[in-house]
């Protein structure tokens, strides 16, 4: 062995020593995801929480939005009358020909 190797072995021999060995059973990865949950702190858990309502609301927003798109446009649909045509509708005894004939003493026609 030349020095390069004999250093990388003493370095492996001073890992072993000061971590132990590595647990290679079934149970090592659940184990591992028990340590990271059990240091975790409350705040990360608010916040992971406050992220999931956020992404759930902004779901449900746009749900909404589109709903309230569609049935607005199926309105305008089914109303195929104009906007100048409904008010001559509604203010068809208000026409300035009528208000016009009322100021000079004639009767209005109708």
């Amino acid at each position: 062995m030349n020095g390069a190797e004999r250093e990388l072995d003493e370095l492996f021999r001073a890992y072993r020593q000061a971590f132990g060995d590595v647990d290679a059973s079934s149970g090592f990865t659940p184990g591992l995801w028990e340590k990271i949950e059990a240091r975790r702190s409350f705040a990360y858990r608010v916040t992971h929480v406050a992220r999931a309502f956020l992404g759930a609301s902004a779901v449900v927003f746009t749900l909404l939005f589109g709903v309230f798109l569609f049935m607005e446009n199926r309105a305008s649909l089914d109303s195929h009358e104009s906007y100048m045509d409904s008010l001559a509708s509604a203010h068809a005894s208000d026409s300035l020909i009528e208000s016009m004939h009322s100021e000079v003493g004639e009767p209005p026609r109708r």
